[in-house]
């Protein structure tokens, strides 16, 4: 089992510069990438899917109820440089109706005792059939920081497969929409379209790296290479090369 997670009382497991900077022409593109995203209301009250240029986001308030809605005094990543691929690292046999309730179980144990995190881990989550779910309180409007088992160092969004891929890879539709959803990431916040790019950044302290390393990853990348973790499991780790030549592909951006 990864240690990105572990059972819940309830039985439910846890889930620039240089050659990276952007032309006036790719910073505009980048900036209307978000434009069609509605502005959720504080409330959390507004449950239309946010539809952005590639995939269907359900806003937070498709899964949470009552005092879930807004846990407020979230901090947000003032430059964003790496977009991290979890898994939940929990069963794979579940049917699209349960996923609501795995987001509010996943919430109830990161925010519980064992994790005692403000909020549900991750920005974003991806299910099995290619749904994509706002996780964290306000990750449509704003790069909120996420939390992460070991610890996260910073300049990053935490996008996260529903399921376990040590073994088992992603479904295609989950592939899909992890590309779609990254690539629309990738435009948002300006990040190196080339696979094989690299961006750097000084550490806020992981279980990996500590405050004050200098840490030079890709812009996409797996929870392992930001800390010590088997996440998101090698299935899906081993697919992430072939995920990135997809973003590229999907931005028709070199």
């Amino acid at each position: 089992m990864s240690t990105d997670a572990n059972a819940s009382p309830d039985a439910v497991m846890e889930a620039g510069s240089g050659p990276n900077r952007l032309s006036r022409r790719d910073a505009l593109k980048s900036m209307a990438v978000f434009a069609a995203v509605p502005m959720l209301q504080k409330s959390g009250v507004n449950s239309s899917p946010a539809v952005t240029s590639r995939v269907t986001v359900q806003p937070r308030s498709a899964w949470v109820s009552g005092a879930l809605a807004d846990p407020g005094g979230l901090p947000v990543e003032s430059a964003v440089k790496v977009l991290l691929v979890h898994h939940s690292d929990s069963p794979n046999t579940y049917g699209p109706e349960a996923v609501p309730g795995i987001l509010r179980g996943f919430h109830h144990y990161h925010t519980g005792p064992v994790k005692n995190w403000p909020d549900i881990a991750y920005n974003f989550f991806v299910d099995r059939f290619g749904g994509v779910w706002e996780g964290r309180f306000g990750s449509l409007r704003e790069p909120v920081a996420g939390s992460a088992t070991g610890g996260n160092q910073g300049h990053s969004q935490l996008i996260c497969l529903i399921g376990n891929h040590a073994t088992e890879p992603p479904a295609p539709a989950a592939l899909t929409s992890l590309t779609g959803l990254l690539a629309d990431l990738v435009q948002r916040f300006g990040l190196s379209r080339v696979p094989e790019a690299t961006t750097t950044f000084v550490s806020r302290g992981s279980n990996r790296w500590a405050a004050g390393t200098t840490v030079t990853t890709r812009s996409i990348e797996g929870h392992r290479a930001m800390s010590m973790t088997s996440c998101p499991g090698d299935a899906a780790f081993a697919l992430l090369p072939r995920v990135r030549a997809g973003v590229r592909a999907a931005t028709r951006l070199g």
